[in-house]
């Protein structure tokens, strides 16, 4: 039975388009090298930042390494702080002067001062954070709560709200650089505090169908040609799924090309919302392929340039997993 199961797990991974396949935790981090240090150095924090990662709210380096010990620099924080509120800006001359220039334009940054390529302590991302918390509405938790080591009216505000902690109880840590791997914890706890502009289900439902359909078009045309091709990207049907994830999901794939399995076209999908906020959100679905498979996926959807994206997907892998299955009623 044991067998049977992992087996039936495996083709339903290849249809949703999994960039990896391996189990107990989600699938996007297992593309970088430095990948033991999730565990190894940050372990109070690695669901969040595995869960970080599927959600491509934190991208690593472009030598795919993770850098999570590294100090995150003003310029980085402002860029995945824009990423997360997909905040926009006018661009300039530096990599980071958009995403600078929409915090400063939302109100989350006071202005664009400053040597952006150095470290950002952890008080001035909490005061970032604390604005960034007035602005977009998000709820107060603990009225009570402050930092021995700052007075700052925002950085406290962003302990009331929940969003920054501190290194101890009621300790800020002020003077302290962010470290990537805390910074990667905060994003996804800013991305599921910020609820004031909520997207509606059809709309999470209908890019999660389109989603779907580009899972099955890549699919078949693996099937058909049985190469890596990273260039299909662009002749997808609605391009639902981000280029991370359709390159992964193709090169694994391609690993599996000579192990007898076959992917299968997507005939019949049934869609719910198990959880939204205003840049994120999680889709349940129903599925049924050719060969008569029925099962559950779960899909991580990231709102990027106004357009929700599909950035991991695959079948419950956990108990938290099987907790948004439930939250839907199935």
């Amino acid at each position: 039975m044991k067998k049977i199961t992992v087996l039936t797990t495996l083709l339903a991974l290849i249809l949703f388009l999994l960039a990896q396949a391996l189990p107990a935790h989600a699938e996007m981090e297992y593309r970088f090298s430095d990948k033991d240090t999730i565990t190894k150095d940050f372990s109070w924090g690695q669901d969040d930042i595995i869960e970080a990662i599927d959600f491509e709210l934190y991208a690593g380096y472009p030598d795919n390494t993770l850098g999570l010990n590294n100090n995150m620099t003003r310029a980085e924080f402002a860029a995945v702080l824009n990423r997360i509120m997909d905040a926009g800006g006018t661009t300039g001359p530096n990599w980071y002067d958009g995403a600078v220039d929409g915090l400063v334009k939302a109100g989350v940054i006071h202005d664009k001062s400053g040597d952006w390529d150095a470290p950002i302590t952890r008080l001035e991302a909490a005061k970032w954070l604390g604005r960034l918390a007035k602005v977009y509405q998000v709820a107060v938790k603990d009225q009570g709560a402050t930092f021995s080591d700052t007075s700052d009216v925002d950085a406290i505000y962003a302990d009331k709200t929940g969003l920054m902690k501190g290194i101890s109880p009621g300790v800020l840590g002020a003077d302290q650089n962010l470290l990537r791997g805390e910074a990667a914890v905060l994003l996804l706890r800013v991305a599921k505090s910020v609820d004031n502009n909520l997207p509606s289900d059809e709309e999470l439902i209908q890019a999660g169908k389109e989603a779907l359909e580009d899972a099955s078009a890549n699919a078949m045309d693996f099937e058909a040609r049985r190469n890596v091709d990273l260039s299909f990207y662009d002749k997808l049907p609605y391009k639902r799924v981000t280029r991370n994830y359709f390159e992964g999901a193709r090169k694994f794939m391609y690993a599996l090309r000579d192990d007898g399995r076959k992917n299968y076209r997507l005939t019949k999908s049934e869609i719910k919302v198990a959880e939204k906020h205003n840049s994120i959100a999680i889709v349940v679905a129903k599925l049924e392929i050719e060969s008569g498979y029925k099962g559950i996926g779960i899909s991580r959807f990231k709102k990027i340039d106004g357009r929700w994206m599909m950035t991991q997907g695959g079948t419950p892998q956990n108990y938290k997993e099987w907790g948004y299955v439930s939250k839907v009623g199935w």
